[in-house]
């Protein structure tokens, strides 16, 4: 356990570094107002990449966690699977936001960036593939080798040329060639497949993926949002200052997800086949999110203008009292992590998938009462505030579930 966490630690931690690294420099050569497109750009492709995956690659990894003769069947048919639902996402970014007032700038480079999300939903489920064996060394290396090539060509981009337009393309040929690695080192390791376009077997997938992939969803719009309707309530810097601050919240985000990737499989074992054993790594989880999530938490309250300053500069002073109200976050999104994974391992996914409804329609409803008045201080207190709702749904829900004999 432990050697497999340090693994998907260290790859996880590989990509904040270099992502970390990314974001100084697109922040501090174009500036907050250039830096805000970026992170509204980069937020809506991340979010449509979970109306792509619709919880297929978790779900994955429960089924064949279960019934390992199955890997190559499952594998082959999710990733035809995703390859329709990739192309239905893309269609549907274009549709809402074409239906919006943004800039046609904007626009142009939104399309552009969307078409990484072929590349990268297909890639993540080849990622997933070995956790279903408990070869975590896979997801690991993967992951870090497609955030390194991003980063490294966004940068060079960026230093060369300092054009917003090149670097997004330049995301799109890097998301291709992580593909290509991703397809060449799984298929080494755990022999030929290819994907499999069976429409009956699809519609079967999606049922029984679905509530898990409402849970991916929703969890993903309630964290994003906010970034998105700060574009289309204010302007570039707001949207700027506010990301400076989140990013560092995305970057934290890493250790919780970490831990979980090694952690699931096992729970879902315990939680079928030794409830008292799975009760157990259950506290010895939660104490360990608990400890860890407070003290990040701490540290970016305590030293938030240091921190700020350091990265940023004096353009982002603003983002200093941003971050120190998402200091507050950072904290119960550790929390609420763990709380939603327990949820789906012991088969109550459409439970978590509504509490993150509810957050989520909280969430908009205080972004559009408080960012007219507030900006992004209002839109960070909402997040505070609809955490604080999402645990405590989320803790009631989890002591039914430990309920069930």
């Amino acid at each position: 356990m432990i050697k497999n966490t340090l693994t998907i630690f260290a790859g996880r931690a590989s990509n904040a570094l270099f992502l970390f690294l990314l974001t100084l420099v697109v922040s501090r050569q174009l500036g907050p107002a250039i830096f805000g497109v970026f992170s509204f750009l980069t937020t809506v492709v991340v979010s449509a990449n979970t109306f792509s995956s619709l919880g297929l690659d978790i779900w994955m990894v429960r089924e064949i966690t279960k019934a390992p003769e199955k890997a190559k069947q499952y594998l082959s048919t999710i990733l035809g699977l995703k390859a329709g639902t990739s192309l239905v996402t893309l269609l549907l970014v274009f549709l809402i936001f074409q239906a919006t007032d943004l800039p046609e700038t904007t626009l142009h480079l939104l399309w552009i960036l969307s078409i990484s999300l072929i590349f990268n939903t297909i890639s993540q489920t080849l990622w997933h593939y070995g956790d279903c064996f408990k070869e975590f060394v896979y997801h690991s290396f993967l992951w870090a080798a497609s955030n390194i090539i991003k980063s490294v060509t966004g940068i060079a981009l960026v230093l060369f040329y300092g054009e917003l337009e090149l670097l997004i393309i330049g995301f799109v040929f890097a998301e291709a060639l992580a593909l290509i690695l991703s397809l060449y080192v799984i298929r080494r390791r755990f022999g030929p497949f290819a994907p499999q376009f069976q429409f009956s077997v699809w519609w079967d997938f999606l049922s029984r993926s679905a509530p898990i992939g409402l849970g991916v969803i929703f969890s993903v719009l309630y964290f994003r949002l906010d970034i998105v309707m700060l574009q289309l309530m204010t302007d570039d810097r707001v949207v700027g200052f506010y990301s400076a601050a989140y990013k560092l919240f995305e970057v934290v985000v890493v250790l919780p997800h970490s831990l979980m990737i090694v952690l699931f499989p096992s729970l879902v074992e315990e939680f079928h086949t030794d409830r008292g054993k799975f009760k157990i790594s259950f506290k010895k989880a939660f104490t360990v999110y608990f400890v860890v999530g407070s003290s990040i938490a701490l540290v970016f309250f305590s030293f938030s203008g240091e921190i700020i300053g350091l990265i940023y500069g004096n353009d982002f002073l603003f983002s200093v009292k941003v971050l120190d109200v998402l200091a507050i976050a950072i904290f119960l999104s550790f929390l609420i992590f763990l709380l939603s994974n327990v949820l789906i391992v012991s088969g109550w996914e459409m439970t978590n998938t509504w509490s993150l409804v509810g957050a989520t329609i909280l969430n908009i409803a205080l972004n559009l009462a408080w960012i007219p008045m507030h900006g992004a201080i209002g839109a960070a207190w909402a997040t505070v505030v609809c955490e604080i709702a999402l645990i405590v749904m989320l803790a009631f829900q989890s002591q039914k579930a430990f309920k069930e004999p």
